[in-house]
């Protein structure tokens, strides 16, 4: 006799059974193991192709004799060092692994069923899966014909009955910012209860952007609610160890996020690493400056050439293709011949290919290898 298996959906809440699947790219080890003659160029997760401080790598090291020992939960070390650079309170800040970790926390314990979230089109799009487990409704605000968003478009969707404004600056996966003067714009048209998610996973990258703005300022001089999420995965290249943190308007909303959150979520070895990477700001200026120069001469080509792309701050830039599938299509073609970029939905059924900044010989490949594709 053979028992009938229990349908697993069954046993989750409609909204989660319903979710759909992130898609988080190949696996590069498998890929590599299939095509070991091949050397492989992974410029599809934004990674640092530089890698971290070699006081990293040394810390690393140094931590190995202690990974059987539980680390500080309270990350009061690290808390202390990052509030001094950021000149705030070190209570406003909270860490986990990885920003996604603390933006995961923050939907489950501030999101309503019915309640509104704004973002761009497209954007991160963990925000519509984490909302959509929520019962929330995420607003979408599409970028136009010239690759730029219309910040009066995006103040008309924040002005009405909005729980949360979740705002990707630089954006992911196409890189586009809103200057001060839109970016106040949009503030003014909140809900003074709206709370303002402003996901800064690339804001180092920025630098080279005389009209960036200083969100948190503008955020703050509005007396808007929000929080800063950021990480140690992009700029400062510790992707592999897992951890990011936010920036919280008050102590009291850090305080009332953290008891949400799991016990000693960030490993010892991790927490040393960390605190080293930020310690040497001289490794990370010079990889901000490789990055932007090797950005520049990237954009220059692809204008040569005819190919769309946004104005991105982060350490990628993202191509404008006519369909998704033509998007795919690259992203495969690129793959077989071992570089690994990033094919999404863009705007309708529009696609974008965001490609990663890598080493001068990395993308002089990649241009080769692309120009024949498109």
């Amino acid at each position: 006799m053979t028992l009938e298996v229990i349908d697993p959906k069954l046993l989750f809440r409609d909204e989660i059974a319903n979710l759909p699947v992130y898609k988080t790219g190949t696996k590069f080890q498998e890929l590599t193991e299939e095509q070991s003659k091949q050397d492989m160029l992974r410029l599809g997760s934004n990674e640092n192709p530089y890698g971290p401080s070699p006081q990293v790598l040394k810390v690393i090291q140094e931590s190995l004799n202690e990974v059987h020992l539980y680390p500080d939960s309270t990350c009061t070390d690290i808390a202390n060092q990052l509030g001094d650079m950021l000149g705030i309170d070190s209570g406003r800040l909270i860490f986990n692994s990885g920003s996604e970790a603390i933006l995961h926390a923050m939907t489950n314990a501030c999101l309503r069923p019915g309640d509104n979230v704004v973002s761009l089109v497209p954007s991160f799009p963990i925000i519509n899966i984490f909302s959509a487990a929520a019962g929330a409704n995420v607003i979408g605000v599409p970028h136009e014909d010239d690759l730029t968003f219309r910040a009066d478009k995006f103040c008309q969707a924040v002005s009405g009955n909005v729980r949360m404004v979740y705002l990707v600056m630089p954006n992911n996966p196409t890189g586009s910012y809103f200057a001060e003067p839109e970016f106040k714009k949009i503030v003014a048209a909140a809900n003074p209860e709206t709370l303002f998610v402003l996901d800064e996973a690339y804001v180092e990258f920025a630098g080279d952007k005389p009209d960036y703005p200083d969100a948190i300022k503008i955020l703050e001089a509005a007396g808007q609610p929000y929080i800063s999420l950021r990480t140690m995965s992009k700029a400062y290249a510790l992707a592999g160890m897992r951890i990011g943190y936010g920036i919280a308007y008050c102590e009291e909303f850090a305080t009332l996020l953290k008891r949400t959150s799991t016990v000693f979520n960030i490993g010892g070895m991790t927490l040393n690493a960390a605190e080293a990477a930020l310690a040497d700001q001289a490794h990370l200026a010079q990889c901000l400056i490789a990055i932007s120069t090797e950005k520049s001469r990237i954009e220059q080509e692809f204008v040569s050439h005819g190919i769309r792309f946004f104005n991105s701050a982060g350490n990628f830039i993202c191509l404008s293709l006519p369909t998704v599938e033509q998007a795919l299509a690259i992203e495969a073609g690129m793959q077989k011949n071992g570089i690994f970029t990033k094919g999404q939905k863009g705007r309708g059924n529009e696609g974008v290919l965001r490609i990663t900044i890598g080493k001068p010989a990395d993308n002089d490949r990649m241009l080769a290898v692309l120009s024949a594709l498109i």
